[in-house]
């Protein structure tokens, strides 16, 4: 089973971009058509001109540009647009699509009473003030990037510090942080702001997709796992920067699209050098270092205390056995200590010579320190690395990166090939000053295993892996007369002292856990960065193919990017990071703006300009407004010259075709194209078929002209929001670590179990609960949370029995209906002769923010009547007029 699961790991990792152009049907013109020739006729790699604003037939109407490119187009139909929205589904529109929470009464009452001429503008700038905001549009974005908080893969283990990144990419929206900052950094934080730890959680960007853990000893393996690594950063930048899908060129020049395979290569020398793990996010504060070295000592004491029990005990056995104790003692499945003068190293080798049964060699942690603190400075959470003379196959508990992940217990041990011998290694992530190893064979707290202890060994140490130096080896250690199993040295305890060492070591546990969490305070999953790989041409994507070496450089058709890249082989690793990031927020970039302009479109419209908003290439949709989208990068992009602002804040004046002239340019600012966007009439129009409107049903059934404004449903995380606005219970808390909706375990792999009740820890909003890969709560996987293993940068609507199962007879559903009925019962008042009318009023008004109607008032009482309160709370929020909007 291992054995085909590695295979298959091996053969995905190939073929899995290359499998939909060989199930493609392709002209051999296109497929013999030149790169650059391609590239000549593709719409999207053609300069951003910002075409002349057209008129319309419907003048009277616009209320800026974006009306009239999309009038221009619906007059060429013989279309027209529809009436403007009421007031309350405008109000509950434009507060899910900016918030991605309903309208609360208040709002809408203030909103409903206001009827000063900017009445909406305002109600939008308030829209885009609101924390919110980046919240909403936050999410948006970590759908397009593939951001999970677990590793994917087989064992799928939780990266609890992975949410730094999360909450870098809602402050930036918050900030209305300029689109090419947002791009520089995420790619090149840690080169632009060393030390600012709300810049440097922007790498995060680079690891957020999926990485496997398990460790392949295979030299086939470890390449294939490192370019399956390289492949997802550079198809996430690609796709996500650039709308195209740079993969499919990396085991041949891309089919369609001009991306030749020697770009893919170019783009994966720029990435060479990121790694998947934690680093620290700045230098610990000093009260961080006074707390850590007070659990230090406490640790230390702690451990003299056990120990001192144990030697007892292990004195009284060796007694009744007639050896006398050694100082030091034999080796032990548990634990094994050697001690060494200090000594600067970057490499620790631990040797095995012989073991005690002659087979082959086990350890579950190599641990190593130094005389300047209390820390483990071989774990792979800091940057180490572990390797290992050979891996014995078969056993997916066994496995080289076992030996520093800082697990104990046979379930997270390496064994070695060769019976008798081997070695292990670390690397550390910095060299160092080490005076101790710290081994063992089975350390859990109650051992299992001591077959394959090794019991002739040497340690050495290296600072550049060539040139090693002995520290010490088994000399001076009792011998096996001298081992005692922990069973036997528990035995020997008084029922005191077995009391007294089982407090220490649960103190012991929790200490260690205290340090550990103090440690790591300052670190995220935001990727390590080390000295970049070579990157080589692979014929036909095959990692045992090398074929030249390639420097890191842009897509070369893309030609019309100013900026220059330069070589960048013998540069700093951030150095090529941070060129590629300039190359792409170049203005003159023709890709950049347009992609960016049109996920916003869709996060207001439900499709975008391009109905493929990660593919611009020739097999993505053409543009249904190629004009528009057009006017809308060059005026994204374009610094904005003139202070003030217009009635709908955009800028000074009113309307270039009315009185004056306006400057809508956004300054790559998102909250200015949101602005705009929102404030047209085309976004302001019913979302209703009417009689007013008879012709757009027929001719355009899929409302790509936008005659009318969309209905659309909530995503997954807007309805559970909305249910907690609504109950009264939402906790408005932003950021810090995530919140469980699952419990959750590991048992060699990660096991995630499904919750029975929520409490109110889970009352957050959703952005902030911890995203498993392949793990949502009932409500979230019903309706259609992506999951993140992939990219998902337009999200499925689907209708299926499980979404109203969930809705209808969910726990969370329920018991938020019951939440919802109290408080509709507190805030009704308690007048006597009209409690449930005032009850089912004010339910009414929580759920969809207006009263019911005679007919709709006199079946909530019906129901009430037979059911309860709960029964119609629960039935509102059911409703379509609760979840679509």
């Amino acid at each position: 089973m291992n054995r085909a699961i590695s295979l298959y790991r091996l053969f995905a990792g190939a073929a899995a971009f290359c499998l939909p152009i060989a199930l493609a049907a392709f002209p051999h013109q296109v497929a013999s058509r030149p790169a650059d020739q391609a590239g000549q006729s593709l719409w999207s790699f053609q300069p951003v001109r910002k075409p002349p604003v057209p008129r319309t037939p419907f003048e009277a109407l616009a209320r800026n540009p974006i009306d009239r490119f999309v009038f221009a187009r619906l007059a060429a139909k013989g279309l027209k647009p529809s009436p403007p929205a009421d007031p309350l589904a405008l109000i509950r529109r434009v507060t899910v699509d900016l918030t991605g929470l309903p309208p609360t009464p208040e709002e809408i009452t203030a909103f409903l009473g206001d009827r000063s001429p900017g009445a909406y503008e305002k109600l939008v700038d308030r829209l885009l003030a609101s924390p919110a905001y980046g919240e909403r549009w936050g999410r948006h974005w970590l759908d397009v990037v593939r951001y999970g908080e677990s590793n994917g893969y087989e064992q799928n283990h939780l990266r609890p510090n992975a949410w730094p990144y999360r909450d870098y990419v809602i402050r930036a929206f918050n900030e209305d942080k300029p689109y090419t900052d947002f791009i520089a950094e995420q790619l090149a934080g840690d080169a632009l702001a060393k030390g600012d730890r709300n810049v440097e959680a922007a790498t995060g960007f680079l690891v957020a997709g999926i990485h496997d853990t398990v460790g392949i000893q295979e030299e086939q393996g470890t390449r294939q796992q490192r370019a399956n690594d390289l492949e997802d950063i550079v198809s996430t930048t690609g796709a996500a920067f650039l709308g195209l899908t740079v993969g499919c060129a990396k085991c041949h020049d891309h089919k369609f699209d001009p991306i030749p395979q020697r770009d893919f290569y170019r783009l994966a020398a720029v990435f060479a050098g990121v790694r998947h793990g934690e680093r620290p996010l700045g230098p610990p504060s000093a009260e961080q270092e006074r707390q850590a070295e007070g659990i230090a000592n406490h640790i230390s004491a702690t451990n003299d205390s056990i120990n001192t029990i144990d030697g007892e005990a292990r004195t009284a056995v060796l007694r009744k056995r007639g050896v006398t104790a050694n100082t030091r003692p034999s080796v032990s499945a548990r634990r094994n200590e050697d001690l060494f003068a200090p000594a600067q190293a970057k490499f620790v080798r631990f040797t095995i010579l012989a073991t005690r049964d002659g087979g082959e060699p086990c350890l579950d942690e190599l641990q190593v320190y130094g005389p300047d603190g209390p820390a483990n400075l071989g774990l792979a959470s800091t940057g180490a690395q572990a390797s290992a003379s050979s891996l014995l196959p078969g056993f997916a508990v066994h496995q080289v990166p076992h030996l520093n992940d800082g697990k104990f217990g046979n379930e997270w041990s390496w064994i070695s090939a060769t019976r008798g011998m081997g070695w292990a290694q670390i690397e550390l992530a910095n060299p160092a000053r080490v005076n101790r190893v710290v081994w063992s064979r089975d350390g859990a707290e109650i051992p299992r295993f001591d077959d394959r202890l090794p019991t002739s060994y040497r340690i050495e140490l290296s600072l550049d892996g060539s040139a090693w130096h002995t520290v010490s080896t088994e000399s001076g250690r009792a011998g096996t007369s001298d081992y005692v199993h922990p069973d036997e040295l528990r035995g020997a305890m008084t029922e005191d002292q077995r009391k007294l060492r089982d407090s220490l070591r649960a103190e012991l546990d929790k200490l260690k856990q205290d340090y550990a969490r103090l440690n790591s305070a300052n670190n995220a999953y935001v990727g390590q960065f080390t000295k970049p790989d070579p990157i080589y041409l692979l014929r036909r994507g095959d990692v045992m193919q090398r074929l030249d070496a390639v420097s890191p450089g842009p897509l070369s058709r893309c030609a019309a990017a100013a900026t220059d890249f330069g070589p960048l082989d013998d540069k700093p690793e951030p150095e090529r990071r941070l060129a590629l990031a300039r190359w792409i927020g170049d203005s003159h970039n023709p890709l950049t703006a347009r992609v960016m302009v049109n996920r916003v479109w869709q996060g207001h419209f439900g499709r975008g300009i391009v109905g493929t908003p990660s593919d611009f290439g020739r097999n993505g949709e053409p543009p249904t407004h190629p004009e528009l989208l057009d006017w809308l990068a060059a005026t994204f992009v374009t610094e904005r010259k003139s202070p003030g602002q217009s009635v709908n804040g955009n800028g000074p004046g009113v309307d270039p075709l009315t009185r004056s002239i306006v400057d809508y340019s956004c300054g790559w600012r998102l909250k200015s194209l949101h602005r705009l966007i929102v404030t047209s009439y085309t976004y302001r129009q019913t979302s209703k078929v009417n009689a007013s409107n008879p012709k757009g049903q027929a001719v355009d059934a899929g409302n790509l002209l936008l005659w009318r404004a969309p209905l659309r449903r909530m995503e997954g995380e807007a309805i559970r929001d909305a249910v907690l606005q609504t109950s009264g219970k939402l906790d408005r808390r932003m950021g810090g670590p995530s919140y469980l909706l699952f419990r959750y375990k590991v048992v060699n792999v990660a096991i995630y179990e499904p919750l029975e009740q929520y409490g109110p820890d889970t009352w957050r909003r959703s952005v902030y609960q911890q995203a498993a890969r392949g793990i949502h709560d009932e409500i979230l996987s019903t309706f259609d949370c992506p999951e993140s293993s992939q990219r998902a940068p337009k999200r499925d609507s689907t209708t299926t029995a499980l979404q109203s199962l969930a809705m209808l007879n969910g726990s969370f559903l329920i018991q938020q209906a019951e939440f919802l009925a109290g408080r509709a019962v507190q805030e009704a008042g308690d007048s006597p002769a009209s409690s449930i009318r005032r009850q089912i009023d004010r339910a009414f008004i929580l759920a969809f923010g207006r009263s019911p109607n005679v007919t709709e008032r006199r079946g909530a009482m019906h129901l009430i009547t037979k059911q309860g309160l709960v029964a119609l709370c629960r039935a509102l929020m059911n409703s379509n007029e609760f979840i679509y909007y």
